[in-house]
C-alpha cells in the first residue's frame, strides 16, 4: 500500500499557545538596522508572536501613518524606495496588541527589523507574562483573520487548529465549515467539493499553489476524501481569480497550505493518536498523526518539517435503492437494491517541506506529499427487477407481473493516491525586481482490484405487489407462491441457483507537470505607490483509464466445487434499517475460496467489447500569459489585468466492430484559446472596515472523459450507451463579486457578500431514452426495451447568483468564565438556472443548493476547548434526465450535529474527544420527487477519544 505524502500543515498552530501583553495601547520597539543585511533604501522585516516565535502572515504594516505593506508568508515585509532618515513603523494585527517601533534608515544603506507581538487574549490587567491565558484556537484564528483582511481578493482563510475544532476525517469534510462551501458525501463521508452553488467540476483544488491531479476517471472534481484532514496548515478559499491565477475555477480555488519550519523559532514537535468506534457494526476508528520540523544552521536560516499521518475507520452502511423509469407515460419502480456495506477505509500522508533562506533577497524551497486512500469493501446485495406492470399501477402502488431476484456479493477494493512534488524560489534582483518561479508534478492514480461479483438467481418469478406509501420504507408482498415468506423479500435460500462470477479490473491516472516563473517590480505611474506583475505558465496534463471484465456463467464449473448456495452463508443476518430483512450474509472468505477454480476455467471469457470500449487517453497542455497590475490610492486598492490561456486537446479511444470482433480506434483533436480579464477593487472605510467589488472570468473545461471519443455499449444493441463528445466547448464564466467586512475587536468578523455568474455554454451530461420495440429475449420472449443514451452536451446560457453571511466572534469583553465563548456561524443562500441543450427548457445547475449553514457554539477557557457543530445543506441536483425531467436525480437536504472538546494540561498535553452525527441523520436521493426515493442510506454515529501532544 503506498504510504502518502500529504502537505501537512504543521497548522498555523505554532500560533497554538501564543501570550497576552499587558497593554492595550501601541507599544514601542527600537527599530534594529543592519546595514550588511538590506540594500539601501529598503526596509525588511519579519513579524512574529512573542510567545514561540510564530511567524504572524498578514500584519498590516504603515510608515509614518501611511499603510504601505502587509506581511506575507513567513511573517516577512519589505519596503523599497525609502529615503535615508528617521521613521515610525507601525504593525497592526488583530488579536494582538499593536506595536509603534522607530526605524532609523541610514544613507548607504537599508534597515532589518524584527518586530514581537503580544496576544490581547489575557486579562485587560495583565502585567506580568504569569498572568497569560493561552487560547490556542483563538488565536490561531487570528493569523487566518488577517490573512483574509490583507487580501487584495475576495477569499476566505481558515486556520488548520480552527478546523482542527471540528471532527472532520478528511479535508473535503473541513471544506463544509467555510462560508459558500458544501460537499457531496460517499457512505456518509465527504469526498467531493462544491463552492457558491456551482458543479464540484466548477472548484479547483491546489497545494501550495499546485493544482492536484485527480484519480476519478471521470470527473474533474477531485476526491478530496484521498487527503487526511490533520495534514494542513490552512485552508484558503479563492472566490474571485486575479490574473496570475489558473483560470479553470470558476467558482473558486481552494489552496491547501503547508507549513514550514521557518515559520516559527525553535522546534516544531506535535503527536496524536485516538481511537474510536462506529454506531453500526461496531466498527473500530483509529487516528494518529504526528508532525517534527526545526531550524538549523548558524542563522536558523534552514527549515526541515516532516509530518505523517494515518487513519483506518471500519464503516458500515446500510443502503437500499430504486430506480424508476418512465413506462408509456406512466413512471413506476424497475429495479430494487437492498445493499448491506462492510469496509475499511484506511488514509496515510506523508508530506516533508523543505526550505533555504539563502539571504533575505533568496529563498529556496522544496515540498513533496504524498495521501493515499484505500478502500475494501464487501457488498451483500438482494436485487430484484420489477417487469411487466399490471393495470393501475403507479409509482405509490402497483404489482408487477414478474420478479427476478438476484443475491449477489461483491468485493472490492480501490486504492487511490495523489502526489504533488513542488520545487521552487523566491528572489530580489535588486531594490526593484522580484523573480518567483515553480517547476512541480502532480500525479493521482486508482486502482481497483480485486473487484469480483457472485451472483445467485431465484428460479421462481413470481408477481410481486409494492406499496411506496412510505417511500422510505416501502413493503412488498409476494403473491400466488406457497412457500413464499408472508410478507418482505426474505426468500427461501433453496430458490436461488449459480447465475455467473463476474470479474474486473480497473486503472486510472493522471499526471501534471506544470511551470511558472513571475516578475514582480514597484510602479510609480498609477496610484501612490503599486507594483506589475508580468507571468508565463505551462501545464502539461495526461490522463487514462483501462478496464478488464471477465465472466464465467458456466454452471458445471460451479458444481464442480461440491458446494451450493448455502453453504456459502454464514449466520449474519441482513437486516437494514431493522426493516429489510433479505436473508444470510455471504462468508467473507467466499472468493478466497471459491473463486479460484472458476476464473482458471476456460469458460472465464474476457467481455472484449466491455474491456476495450470503456478504455481512453487524453492530453491537454494549458499555456498561459498573464499582466497584473496592483495600484493604492490612500484607502483604495486595485488589482487588474488579464490573462490568456491556450488549450491544445487529444483524445483517443475505439469502437468495437461487433462483425468483425476488431477494436477500431479513434481520435480526436481541438485547440482553443480565452481572453480572461479582471479588476478587483479594496476600499477601506477605515482599518477594520472593508469593501471590496470585483469582476473576474474563468473556464470549466470538459472533463477528460467526455472529450475522447468514446462509445460504452453493452452486449446488445438496445443496452445502455454512453458517448464522448469531442467537440463539447469550455464553459466561459463572468462574475460580479461585491463584499462589507468589518472585523472586530479583539477578535471577529461580520461580513456579508453577493455574487453574480454568467455562464456561456454550460456543460451537461445529458441522457435520453430511446425505445426498442418487440425485442426477442435470450428466453425467447419478445418485449420492448428502453435505453438511455448519455452524451456530454452544451446548454446555451446559465447563472449562479447568491449571497453569503458570515458572523464569527469571541467574546472576550463577557466578565469571569463567560469571556470564553465564541460563535461561528455562517449562511449562503444560492440560485442558479441554465438552459438544458436542444431548446428542451431550463433547470437548476447540479450541485446547487439553495440553503447552506453552519452554526458552531465554542467555548475556550483554562485550558478546556469545546464546540458543538451543526451544518445543513438543502436539497440540489445531481443528474438530469433530458428526455424526462420527472426523472431526474436530486439529493434530499441533509443535516449533521456534531461534538468535540478538548482539555489542554500544562505540559503540552492534551485529551480530547469527538462525536459525529450525533442526530443520526441519513442521506437520501430520489428521482424528481421526495416519494420516488433512489437511495437511502444510514451510517450511523461515531466517535474517538484521543491523547494530543504539542511543544
Amino acid at each position: 500500500m503506498t504510504i502518502q505524502r500529504t502537505l501537512i500543515a504543521a497548522a498555523v498552530a505554532s500560533a497554538l499557545a501564543l501570550t497576552v501583553a499587558p497593554r492595550a495601547h501601541a507599544d514601542s520597539q527600537l527599530g534594529i538596522v543592519a546595514g550588511e543585511t538590506a540594500s539601501a533604501g529598503t526596509i525588511v522585516g519579519r513579524v512574529r508572536e512573542s510567545n514561540f516565535g510564530a511567524s504572524l502572515d498578514g500584519a498590516v504594516i504603515s510608515l509614518n501613518g501611511e499603510q504601505v505593506t502587509t506581511s506575507s508568508r513567513n511573517g516577512e515585509f519589505r519596503i523599497s524606495g525609502v529615503a535615508p532618515g528617521t521613521y515610525q513603523l507601525t504593525v497592526d494585527y488583530l488579536g494582538y496588541h499593536s506595536v509603534d517601533t522607530e526605524i532609523v534608515v541610514p544613507a548607504d544603506s537599508g534597515a532589518q527589523v524584527e518586530i514581537s507581538l503580544y496576544s490581547n487574549a489575557g486579562a485587560a490587567d495583565a502585567t506580568t507574562l504569569g498572568t497569560v491565558e493561552v487560547r490556542a484556537t483563538r488565536d490561531a484564528n487570528a493569523l487566518a483573520l488577517n490573512q483574509q483582511r490583507a487580501s487584495t481578493n475576495y477569499i476566505n482563510v481558515v486556520s488548520a487548529d480552527l478546523l482542527g475544532q471540528f471532527p472532520d476525517h478528511n479535508i473535503a469534510e473541513s471544506t463544509q465549515r467555510i462560508p459558500g462551501v458544501s460537499i457531496e458525501r460517499d457512505q456518509g463521508e465527504g469526498r467531493y467539493v462544491t463552492v457558491r452553488g456551482a458543479p464540484k467540476e466548477f472548484t479547483t483544488v491546489s497545494i501550495d499553489g499546485v493544482q492536484l491531479a485527480n484519480p476519478d476517471a471521470e470527473s474533474r472534481g477531485v476526491e478530496l476524501d484521498t487527503i487526511p484532514a490533520d495534514v494542513i496548515a490552512a485552508l484558503e478559499v479563492t472566490k474571485a481569480l486575479t490574473p496570475d491565477m489558473d483560470a479553470d475555477a470558476i467558482a473558486g480555488n481552494i489552496n491547501i497550505r503547508t507549513q514550514s519550519a521557518l515559520d516559527r523559532d525553535g522546534l516544531t514537535l506535535r503527536a496524536s493518536a485516538a481511537m474510536g468506534e462506529f454506531e453500526l457494526g461496531s466498527g473500530d476508528n483509529t487516528r494518529y498523526n504526528a508532525t517534527i520540523g526545526n531550524a538549523f544552521g548558524a542563522d536558523r536560516n534552514i527549515g526541515l518539517l516532516i509530518s505523517a499521518s494515518r487513519s483506518e475507520q471500519e464503516r458500515f452502511t446500510d443502503n437500499v435503492e430504486a430506480v424508476f423509469e418512465d413506462f408509456d407515460g406512466e413512471i413506476m419502480p424497475e429495479v430494487v437494491e437492498i445493499k448491506d456495506y462492510e469496509g475499511t477505509r484506511t488514509r496515510t500522508g506523508l508530506t516533508g517541506r523543505f526550505d533555504f533562506r539563502i539571504n533575505p533577497d533568496n529563498l529556496l524551497y522544496f515540498i513533496a506529499s504524498d495521501s493515499n486512500f484505500e478502500d475494501r469493501e464487501f457488498r451483500d446485495t438482494l436485487a430484484i427487477e420489477l417487469e411487466r406492470h399490471e393495470a393501475g399501477s403507479n409509482d405509490v402502488t402497483g404489482v408487477a407481473g414478474r420478479a427476478t431476484f438476484d443475491k449477489e456479493l461483491r468485493e472490492r477494493t480501490y486504492d487511490k493516491s495523489i502526489r504533488t512534488y513542488n520545487l521552487g524560489g523566491e528572489h530580489w534582483l535588486g531594490a526593484d525586481w522580484k523573480l518567483d518561479w515553480q517547476a512541480a508534478q502532480s500525479k493521482a492514480d486508482k486502482t481497483t482490484s480485486p473487484r469480483m461479483q457472485y451472483i445467485f438467481r431465484s428460479e421462481v418469478r413470481p408477481r410481486m405487489a409494492y406499496d411506496y406509501s412510505n417511500p422510505d420504507f416501502p413493503v412488498w408482498n409476494i403473491l400466488d407462491v406457497a412457500d413464499a415468506p408472508a410478507s418482505g423479500v426474505n426468500l427461501p435460500e433453496d430458490w436461488y441457483n449459480f447465475r455467473r462470477l463476474n470479474d474486473r479490473y480497473e486503472y486510472s491516472e493522471e499526471k501534471e507537470n506544470s511551470f511558472r516563473v513571475d516578475l514582480t517590480r514597484a510602479q510609480n505611474f498609477l496610484g501612490e505607490h503599486g507594483d506589475i506583475k508580468f507571468g508565463l505558465r505551462a501545464r502539461q496534463r495526461d490522463k487514462l483509464f483501462n478496464e478488464e471484465r471477465h465472466r464465467n456463467g458456466e454452471e458445471d464449473d460451479f458444481n464442480a466445487l461440491g458446494i451450493g448456495y448455502s453453504d456459502m452463508l454464514f449466520d449474519s443476518w441482513s437486516n437494514n434499517f431493522d426493516y429489510f430483512l433479505t436473508g444470510r450474509r455471504f462468508r467473507r472468505d467466499t472468493f478466497e475460496n471459491y473463486a479460484g477454480p472458476l476464473t482458471s476455467s476456460p469458460n472465464h471469457e474476457r467481455l472484449i467489447a466491455d474491456s476495450i470500449t470503456a478504455d481512453y487517453s487524453a492530453s491537454e497542455d494549458v499555456y498561459a500569459g498573464y499582466v497584473r497590475l496592483d495600484a493604492t490610492w490612500d484607502k483604495l486598492t486595485m488589482v487588474a489585468g488579464a490573462r490568456y490561456e491556450r488549450t491544445e486537446l487529444e483524445g483517443s479511444a475505439a469502437e468495437f466492430n461487433e462483425e468483425t470482433e476488431e477494436a477500431v480506434p479513434q481520435f480526436a483533436s481541438r485547440s482553443y484559446g480565452h481572453f480572461l480579464p479582471s479588476v478587483h477593487f479594496r476600499y477601506e472605510l477605515d482599518q477594520d472596515t472593508i469593501l471590496r467589488a470585483s469582476y473576474s472570468t474563468g473556464l470549466n473545461r470538459p472533463d477528460f472523459m467526455h472529450t475522447a471519443p468514446y462509445r460504452i455499449r453493452g452486449e446488445r444493441d438496445w443496452d445502455d450507451i454512453e458517448i464522448g463528445n469531442p467537440n463539447v466547448k469550455a464553459a466561459y464564466a463572468h462574475n460580479l463579486d461585491v463584499s462589507f467586512e468589518r472585523y472586530l475587536r479583539p477578535l471577529g468578523l461580520v461580513s456579508a457578500a453577493a455574487f453574480y455568474k454568467r455562464i456561456n455554454d454550460p456543460l451537461f451530461v445529458a441522457s435520453s431514452t430511446v425505445l426498442w420495440e418487440d425485442v426477442v429475449m435470450d428466453d425467447g420472449e419478445i418485449r420492448d426495451i428502453r435505453q438511455d443514451v448519455t452524451r456530454p452536451e452544451n446548454g446555451d446560457k446559465g447563472s449562479i447568483y447568491g449571497l453569503e453571511l458570515a458572523w464569527q466572534q469571541t467574546f472576550d469583553m463577557l466578565p469571569g468564565a463567560w469571556n470564553g465563548l465564541g460563535v461561528y456561524a455562517n449562511y449562503t443562500w444560492a440560485k442558479s438556472k441554465a438552459e438544458l441543450p436542444f431548446g428542451l427548457g431550463e433547470t437548476e445547475l447540479p450541485g446547487t443548493s439553495r440553503h447552506n449553514y453552519n452554526l458552531a457554539l465554542t467555548y475556550e477557557k483554562a485550558g478546556f476547548n469545546a464546540r458543538l457543530a451543526y451544518n445543513h445543506r438543502s436539497e440540489f441536483i445531481q443528474e438530469f434526465n433530458i428526455t424526462n425531467p420527472e426523472l431526474n436525480i436530486l439529493w434530499d437536504g441533509r443535516s449533521s450535529l456534531d461534538f468535540t472538546a478538548s482539555y489542554r494540561f500544562g505540559n503540552g498535553i492534551s485529551l480530547f474527544g469527538e462525536v459525529n452525527n450525533i442526530n443520526d441523520t441519513r442521506q437520501v436521493r430520489y428521482q424528481g420527487q421526495r416519494n420516488r426515493v433512489l437511495e437511502m442510506e444510514g451510517f450511523g454515529r461515531s466517535w474517538l477519544v484521543g491523547v494530543r501532544y504539542d511543544y
